[in-house]
């Protein structure tokens, strides 16, 4: 597989796991949260990083993810 395909691919499975402990955080557990004064637009843009990463990593894999193909092997059509 293409090494700028994987790399692609970890960038935004990184960022959905990113996103997902920071609104966890937030969710579940507020005494991390701390010192923040805003936290609805720390929430929203971490919700923004979430949608925008799946979205993406959803093209990527449905666009560009082809079987690598046997260098050998003819391909062989049914018409």
């Amino acid at each position: 597989m293409n090494r700028f395909y994987r790399a692609l691919e970890a960038k935004y499975q990184a960022d959905i796991e990113e996103a997902l402990a920071v609104v966890d955080l937030y969710f579940n557990k507020p005494v991390g949260v701390g010192e923040h004064p805003d936290i609805l637009t720390e929430l929203d843009k971490y919700m923004g990083l979430l949608e925008s990463s799946m979205g993406k990593l959803e093209i990527l894999k449905k666009i560009f993810n082809q079987p690598e193909k046997d260098v050998g092997t003819p391909e062989v059509s049914d018409k």
